[in-house]
This record gives structure tokens, C-alpha cells and sequence, in this order.
């Protein structure tokens, strides 16, 4: 985004001094007051599961040479966030994470170039463009992609012809081989239908992936990456790329990018006119509705076993500015490592899976919780946080939001540091207000369900061992877990069912809490009344 090109992706001639479009009417914006209860519904693996597909989508417009190298770079930090003492390792223990394995993966990368419909326009002459089709050409010198269109990694075996014998280490070497997927595609970025069609039909109920075949595994957790400095400009309507059109009185506009904002964003105000927008929402009609992905993606996986993850361009600042005759949309981050716009569509995508998204976040050494949006110099904070909340969903038993009584209380252990200046000041996890259901094969015919009782008061006691509930097996509770990080993952507790022996391969625990969605650790937090 260093040049004009850039800014307007300015396709054909543009008219120049023609009055720019008066803006439509004002809508009043309300600010809501912020909930401060809620309910939560989390899917807990009940037995340690290994496998993790990864699809990348990466922006491979001009613009993007810097953040996928800073993509590259950091890519170790997501395999440092992988390994965990649940998946074993020679050595391997929670002081020594390093010698832990990492989950049985399988990683593609596919870009956002889908074209701009039958128009055979500059950077966008081929039509349909990449079609979400995974990529694995070789674009480093003398590096050596995966054997398959993606690279996967069993039990410390890969398909990266010639390795070194480190698995872990030949697939950071062959990720950063397919990764660098160059800055030569089209200028208006179809992020989300590019991942659609990445993975269209490797659902229920075939689960035989049309485009690329193999890629995803059927019992495999699922992760969407994506990385870009640019909105989501899935069109519905093909039309819109209209070269015929130029003008800044002609319906669509110059043909610039800015097509993508006028007619797949709505705000307080619309249109072409120079200034700052407030409550910023996906539009619809041109662009696909943000509904339909949302809705795509879910139904890949049975509930809780697909992850969203985004870094992009912050949705604020929100400005329409002039370049030339022609409106531009500003950018809302610029650094030495890029300049990007505001990701409204691709925010709306990520947040619509509630705690199984993530937009621009990440986790500092420290284990506290960072912005990491593309403008960021250093992506590793993101990485890291990806890598763990991968490891969460492999079997990870933390609850995600601070949990509640039903008196709307918070459900604490003592001594635990609740916010600035305050602590917990007696014990009654007890009192946490869920409902657990058991699910034995989930999503298929054959799905059986089992309401669990909630464990007597005496076995809240974390020194009890797992299977020292007797007669009263199997039983829920919710106990201190030294796994969950409240910054990481949302609260220090975790669900636990108390059981002899071990649960049935694929056994999902469904647990409906009352939580609140003030953030461990805030002010307003640490504000709630206690164990009420």
C-alpha cells in the first residue's frame, strides 16, 4: 500500500475533476451498555485427540511482500504454541515444553485471488483466478516444498522429500517454502469465498473436499488463517468489477477497491463523501452475506471443532479520504512493516464463533493478551496464540469466560486474583451455574447423549484425583486447572468429569455456563459481587 497503485488499484482511466457524490442520510448510532452476564456453550474433548488440519489464506496482492515474510519468520512461534505435555515427548513436561510433540497436522496455503469475475483485468487476467485451489510451488531458491498439495506431520514423520530427520523442523522449513506465495494476484481479495471454496464439501455429510482432495481429515480438529491488509471483496454480483464504469457519477464508480467499501460496508454514513464513519457494519446485496460463511464454515466440523483466526487491518479508524479525484478508504494501521484498511467483513466473519474466533489478537511472553493486528512488526505474539488455542481444543478443558453463579456472582477459589486490589475471598466453585451433557458420537446417527450430574460439594476439592468420586462417577466439577491462563484462555478453571477408568475415543463433554463476558482481570470485573 506504498504507492498509488496501491491506495485506489486504479484498473482502467478514471475521470478527474468531477464532483464527488454527496454521502446518504445519517443514521443515529446507539452505543450499547455492555451485558454483564451471559451464557456459554463449549464443547470439552474427553479424550486427548492429535489431530489439527490448517488452512492458511493468504493475501497475495502487491502490497503484502512484508507480512508474509513476517508471516514466515514467525511461523516457528505457532509450533512453539503447539507442543504440550498432553501429546508426550521424550523429556517432555510442562517446565520443558520443548521436547513435547506437537499435534498430527496437516498445513495448506491457498491465496485470495479468485479474479474479478469474467473481467479480464491488470492482476487479475486469469478468471476464477487461484480457485482456492492449495498451493505448494516452490517460490525460494533451493527450498523443497511437501510430496501432497499440503504438508503433513504424523508422529514425527512429514512428506517433505528429504528431510532432515527433525520432523517439526522440516515443516517450518517447508511452510516457509510454500508460504512466500508472492505479491502478483488480483487487487480485489476474495478472502472468505477463497477459503469456501478451499473447502467446499469436505463437511457433512461426504466429507470428500471437491477442490482439494485429502486435505481435511473427517475426526480432525479445523483452523482458518488468514492474513491481509485488505477487507473481504467476496462478490455475489460479478458486476462489480465493471470496467466499463470509471466515472465518479457513474453508478459503481472509478474502478478502484473503493467499490469493495461503498458496497459491502455500511455506516452512519454511506456513499463517497470524505469523512469519519461510525458503527461500521458488513453490507450485502453485491458482496455475499457474512451470515452465509459464517454458517459454511461452522458446518464443517461437528460444534466446537473449527477455529477462526485473523490478522488484518483494525475496523477504527473508519475514514473516507480523497486520492486524486477519487475516494479512498484510509488506512487504520500503518507501520514500517505495512499500511492496511479497516477488516469490517473479515472482523464480523471471526467474531460471529464468539470464543472460537479470533481477530488481531495475540499472547506476549508474559502470557498477557496483546493486539497483533498486520501492521504489527512482529507477528510471533499471534503465532503463539494460535498455537495454544489449537492445543486447548485438542482436549483442553478451560472454561473460557469468567463463570457465574446463578445468583450472577463470580465462582471463584480463594486467594485468586480477581482484578486490581481485589482477591477472592472464599471458595465456591461449587456454586458455578452449567448444565453438562456427554455426547458419544457427535453429529452422526449414531449420536447418544447423557445428562452428567454436577459432583457433590465435598469434590470440588482439587486435591481429589479425577477417578476418587466413587459411587458418584461419573460427576462434573469445575476446579483450578494450571493449564488455563485468564489472559490466554479466559479464566484459571477448567471443566473436569470425574470418572473410572477412561472415556470412549471422541467422548465431548457439552457444558452450558453462565459466564460473564467482562474480561478476568478488568475493573468492572473484579466489581462483581462474589460467590452470591
Amino acid at each position: 500500500m506504498s504507492n498509488l497503485w496501491r491506495w485506489l488499484r486504479v484498473l482502467g482511466p478514471v475521470a478527474i475533476g468531477l464532483p464527488v457524490v454527496l454521502a446518504c442520510a445519517t443514521r443515529p448510532i446507539e452505543t450499547p451498555k455492555p451485558k454483564q452476564t451471559q451464557q456459554t456453550n463449549r464443547y470439552f474433548p474427553q479424550s486427548v485427540e492429535k489431530d489439527i488440519d490448517l488452512l492458511f489464506v493468504i493475501d497475495n496482492s502487491n502490497s503484502m511482500e512484508q507480512e508474509q515474510k513476517n508471516l514466515i519468520d514467525n511461523f516457528p512461534k505457532l509450533i512453539d504454541g503447539l507442543r504440550s505435555p498432553k501429546l508426550g515427548g521424550a523429556g517432555c513436561s510442562a517446565t520443558n515444553r520443548q521436547a513435547c510433540r506437537i499435534p498430527n497436522v496437516h498445513i495448506g496455503v491457498v491465496t485470495s485471488d479468485l479474479g474479478a469475475g469474467n473481467y479480464s483485468l491488470p492482476s487479475c487476467e486469469v478468471a476464477g483466478g487461484d480457485g482456492g485451489k492449495l498451493q505448494t510451488q516452490p517460490r525460494v531458491a533451493g527450498c523443497t516444498p511437501p510430496s501432497q498439495p499440503w504438508i503433513s506431520y504424523t508422529d514425527g514423520l512429514t512428506n517433505v522429500p528429504g528431510g532432515s530427520g527433525d520432523g517439526v523442523d522440516d515443516v517450518k522449513k517447508a511452510f516457509s517454502c510454500i508460504a512466500a506465495i508472492g505479491t502478483g494476484g488480483c487487487g480485489f481479495e476474495h478472502q472468505l469465498e477463497a477459503a469456501r471454496r478451499a473447502l467446499r464439501g469436505c463437511g457433512a455429510p461426504k466429507f470428500a473436499c471437491e477442490v482439494n482432495p485429502g486435505f481435511i481429515r473427517k475426526d480432525a480438529f479445523l483452523a482458518i488463517v488468514w492474513i491481509t491488509d485488505e477487507d473481504d471483496c467476496s462478490a455475489k454480483k460479478p458486476q462489480l468489477f465493471d470496467p466499463s464504469q470509471q466515472g465518479l457519477t457513474d453508478p459503481l464508480g472509478p474502478l478502484t477497491s473503493f467499490r469493495c467499501t461503498e458496497f459491502g460496508v455500511q455506516c452512519d454514513k454511506n456513499g463517497r463523501q470524505p469523512g469519519v464513519r461510525k458503527g461500521c457494519v458488513p453490507g450485502f446485496d453485491w458482496l455475499e452475506k457474512i451470515e452465509t460463511y459464517s454458517a459454511e464454515f461452522a458446518a464443517l466440523k461437528p460444534p466446537g471443532r473449527v477455529i477462526l483466526f485473523a490478522i488484518a487491518g483494525p475496523v477504527e479508524p473508519f475514514e473516507v479520504g480523497v486520492e486524486g479525484a477519487n475516494p479512498v478508504l484510509k488506512a487504520s494501521c500503518q507501520s514500517q512493516n505495512g499500511i492496511a484498511v479497516p477488516g469490517v467483513r473479515m472482523k464480523a466473519v471471526i467474531d460471529s464463533f464468539g470464543e472460537r474466533g479470533h481477530f488481531n489478537k495475540g499472547i506476549d511472553d508474559a502470557s498477557k493478551s496483546v493486539e497483533v493486528n498486520i501492521c504489527h512488526t512482529n507477528f510471533g505474539p499471534a503465532m503463539k496464540l494460535l498455537g495454544e488455542v489449537i492445543v486447548a481444543s485438542l482436549g483442553g478443558q478451560c472454561i473460557s469466560s469468567p463463570p457465574l453463579t446463578k445468583n450472577s456472582g463470580i465462582a471463584c477459589q480463594v486467594g485468586d486474583q480477581l482484578g486490581p486490589g481485589a482477591t477472592c475471598k472464599a471458595s465456591c466453585l461449587d456454586k458455578v451455574d452449567c448444565q453438562v451433557t456427554e455426547v458419544v458420537n457427535q453429529g452422526s446417527a449414531q449420536e447418544q447423549r447423557t445428562v452428567v450430574e454436577k459432583c457433590p460439594v465435598e469434590l470440588f476439592d482439587p486435591n481429589i484425583k479425577q477417578d476418587g468420586c466413587a459411587d458418584k462417577c461419573p460427576c462434573w466439577r469445575i476446579i483450578p486447572n494450571k493449564e488455563c491462563n485468564p489472559q490466554a484462555h479466559g479464566s484459571p478453571y477448567g471443566l473436569q468429569i470425574m470418572r473410572k477408568g477412561e472415556a470412549a475415543k471422541g467422548t465431548v463433554a457439552e457444558a452450558a455456563c453462565a459466564t460473564t463476558p467482562l474480561k478476568w482481570g478488568s475493573d468492572k470485573f473484579a466489581e462483581l459481587a462474589q460467590c452470591n
